[in-house]
């Protein structure tokens, strides 16, 4: 029944994320008012229609929601979903994911021809950058990656930067289609490189790859080696009155 009853960090944050961002995520705005507005109250209870009620750290999850709210990310970190017919356009993704744990960058794959597309898009919300990697399908993004970026747009992601692997074996479109889509959202910084990649990666072209890797590398914030507070951190209490 209550939140303080049961390790929600490890068994359900992962769901109540999963939860606000494929239902409310594009809302931003609305919710960020909502909170702005709830903040004049003495709240000393959350009892939501699903989930535990919070009676206990409420500002912990209010946090959560500001900062989905607000599209920052909660943590420092690269998501690469990638969609691959024959297991090329996976294998460069796999490499590039290993350079960037090498550099000690976490990093979490997806593959959306069998991932469920609000996992993925919960994780884009969790995490600080982004990596899509498409094989070209019919001179357009393979369709499972077509169907997912037009989820993530609709969920009006924001402040995340992102990176582009294409894939084809004669004219590779769908990077330049991938960056159209993105396009759409606000203040999303697309690197300017690409990765083109013709039915497979060449041992000729590891330098591109570790030339991407080391470009998405030096957008990635390092923690501070000592710091009393995290900068721009969103304050549990600065909005918020609790009993």
């Amino acid at each position: 029944l209550f939140a303080d009853e049961v390790n929600f960090d490890r068994d359900y944050l992962d769901e109540a994320r999963r939860y606000y961002t494929n239902i409310v995520g594009k809302y931003g705005t609305q919710v960020t008012t909502l909170l702005k507005k709830a903040s004049a109250l003495d709240i000393k209870m959350i009892c939501p229609l699903h989930g535990f009620v919070w009676r206990k750290d409420i500002g912990y999850y209010l946090n959560k929601y500001l900062h989905w709210a607000s599209y920052t990310p909660e943590e420092t970190g690269v998501v690469i979903a990638y969609a691959s017919v024959y297991g090329n356009t996976e294998n460069a993704a796999e490499i590039l994911a290993v350079k960037l744990r090498e550099k000690g960058i976490k990093t979490i794959m997806f593959d959306v021809s069998v991932t469920p597309a609000s996992e993925i898009v919960a994780a884009c919300f969790r995490y600080s950058h982004l990596v899509f990697a498409s094989t070209t399908y019919n001179a357009g993004i393979f369709v499972c990656m077509e169907a997912f970026l037009s989820d993530l747009v609709a969920h009006n992601i924001q402040k995340r930067t992102v990176a582009l692997i294409e894939n084809g074996s004669w004219a590779p479109t769908s990077g330049g289609l991938m960056r159209k889509m993105l396009s759409a959202c606000k203040d999303l910084t697309i690197l300017d490189q690409t990765l083109t990649i013709r039915s497979s990666l060449k041992e000729n072209q590891m330098d591109l790859l570790n030339q991407l890797a080391d470009t998405i590398a030096s957008t990635v914030p390092r923690p501070a080696a000592v710091s009393a507070a995290v900068p721009g951190a969103i304050d549990n209490g600065a909005m918020f009155k609790f009993s």
